[in-house]
């Protein structure tokens, strides 16, 4: 078996150390100190190709393989672990599910300029009482005509304090168990969405973290992600796949 990387793969890998170098690492010491991440990253990022790298070019993403996001992961966690997982919250958690599963709509709103580095996600998952086991969480959403009303609390949600949306899991059906969680996109300014605080961590600290309430907050329809109620799958999928790319961080 051959392990040697492919030209596009050696290329990328040349970019973005180079990009780490000159354009991350000078914001590194103030962005831990602060505990802040420097935002204007994402559309200098995204002006280069270097967002959201594994979706197709339909879409304005790179198109690239595994590997490929592999060497990218490993060389931005070289410079700073902090921005890499930031960078990760939004061009895998954040999009991955809309890309998977969401609606050409869904698409069009908030996949396509998350690649551009124009819109900032978030993915929120855990709850104070559901960690690992994710068919634990208690959040709710209730259907009333065509709106869905949000009741719950997250934490742990990466990017959340700036995020322009947040993808949200939430019980649409608890008599079905785990195959009643659904995912929604809940708009940064949504009434009765707030980010309560941020979270004060001992490392990795310019991924900014946050928690999140959600009392009577009203979405619409439109944002139940791919128009269907239930994808606990695709919150697994997620979830794997994001596991081989924080693996990757850390090496």
């Amino acid at each position: 078996m051959d392990f040697e990387l492919n030209e596009q793969q050696k290329l990328l890998k040349d970019a973005i150390r180079r990009f780490a170098e000159t354009e991350i690492a000078p914001l590194v010491e103030e962005a831990e100190e602060d505990e802040k991440f420097p935002v204007a990253l994402f559309p200098k990022m995204g002006a280069l190709g270097y967002l959201c790298i594994r979706y197709p070019t339909k879409y304005g993403g790179a198109g690239v393989d595994k590997v490929a996001e592999v060497v990218f992961r490993e060389e931005m966690s070289r410079v700073c672990q902090g921005i890499a997982s930031g960078w990760s919250a939004h061009s895998h958690l954040a999009t991955f599910p809309i890309y998977s599963f969401g609606t050409e709509e869904q698409k069009g709103e908030y996949l396509v300029p998350a690649i551009k580095g124009e819109k900032i996600g978030a993915f929120s998952l855990t709850e104070p009482n559901a960690g690992s086991d994710a068919k634990a969480i208690e959040t709710t959403a209730r259907k009333e005509g065509d709106t869905y009303i949000i009741n719950g609390s997250k934490t742990f949600a990466s990017n959340a304090t700036f995020a322009d949306y947040v993808v949200v899991a939430a019980y649409t059906d608890k008599s079905q168990g785990y195959k009643g969680i659904s995912l929604f996109i809940v708009d940064r300014g949504t009434p009765g969405f707030e980010v309560v605080r941020k979270i004060k961590k001992e490392g990795i600290r310019c991924c900014e973290t946050a928690e999140l309430a959600f009392v009577d907050c009203r979405v619409p329809e439109r944002n139940l992600l791919g128009g269907k109620e239930g994808c606990f799958p695709l919150i697994m999928a997620t979830l794997s796949e994001g596991r081989i790319g924080i693996a990757c961080n850390m090496v």
